[in-house]
């Protein structure tokens, strides 16, 4: 099997490597440990095994891959390949991760940000697949965002485009993002943030919300509040068709997403789609991929 794509999605904790074809057939998944307290040259390292591993998995020929798609936690540079010094990686100052993995593995490489490569996963073979302009919205640990204008990612300047997470949603919060600054919506609506400020977890507020508790319900509300603020200033300065939700604190449902609809219906100046991201599973891998056919 020829001209086929790779993605490798870059976590703290774990590094995931998939193989497929352009249609979006997943031949292979591999999944091993990140090892992100080791160094960059160990994680690497890592990264080229996850692949080889991935390659041999799916008993595929290396020349058959025409290209590999990096989907990395920010601040990203696509543009010159650097990683500069993302939470969750120690020591990662001004890595050119595009150059030393195009060394590593002997191919083209094509680098982004996390967030932006679940957009384009969500653009070609998801819920945005009907779209031409879409901002897909993370909301797990942290809150990022991809942009598509007319089926194409807009990375911004320098690929720092879509950090929707530090809009500033109220400034007389008294709570501090993990950037350290106030009143950011990360700060205010993550999972992260949630757990610090109303001390439940997004999993246990759900749980509790499928049982009608009012504290939880009413937690909910005052999110999904919040962050529809935030989509208000989407739709306000972008227009877009859709804005596609997707991570971890989106599972909560559909108490969070009438408490977000409400929200952006009360406040936005033109009329927007909310929905749930449709891809789960690989998401990260299939995005990363993804950019093999984008570019």
């Amino acid at each position: 099997m020829k001209d086929l794509i790779a993605g490798i999605d870059l976590g703290g904790t774990k590094i995931s490597s998939g193989i497929m074809t352009k249609d979006g057939k997943i031949l292979s998944i591999r999944t091993i440990p990140t090892f992100a307290d080791r160094g960059v040259e160990v994680v690497t390292d890592r990264i080229a095994l996850c692949f080889f591993e991935a390659c041999k998995i799916a008993k595929v020929d290396l020349s058959n891959i025409r290209c590999v798609g990096i989907g990395a936690p920010g601040p990203v540079d696509p543009k010159t390949g650097f990683v500069n010094n993302p939470p969750n990686l120690v020591g990662w100052e001004k890595v050119n991760l595009k150059k030393i993995m195009g060394k590593k593995l002997s191919k083209k490489i094509m680098l982004e940000n996390d967030a932006n490569c679940a957009a384009l996963a969500e653009l070609f073979f998801g819920a945005g697949k009907k779209y031409r302009n879409f901002v897909y919205v993370t909301i797990s640990t942290g809150i990022g965002a991809g942009i598509i204008i007319d089926k194409k990612l807009y990375s911004g300047a320098n690929g720092s485009a879509g950090e929707v997470g530090h809009m500033i949603i109220d400034f007389n919060s008294r709570y501090k993002c993990g950037c350290g600054k106030i009143g950011h919506l990360e700060g205010l609506a993550s999972g992260t943030a949630i757990s610090k400020i109303y001390n439940i977890s997004p999993i246990e507020l759900s749980k509790n919300a499928r049982k009608k508790d009012k504290n939880s319900l009413k937690i909910i509300n005052e999110v999904g509040h919040l962050i529809g603020l935030g989509f208000t200033n989407l739709v306000n300065l972008l227009n877009p068709e859709a804005i596609i939700v997707g991570g971890g604190v989106s599972n909560i449902g559909s108490p969070l997403f009438s408490a977000i609809k409400k929200s952006v219906k009360e406040n936005a100046l033109a009329d927007v789609k909310i929905i749930k991201a449709k891809l789960k599973n690989n998401v990260g891998v299939i995005g990363a991929a993804s950019l093999c056919i984008s570019q």
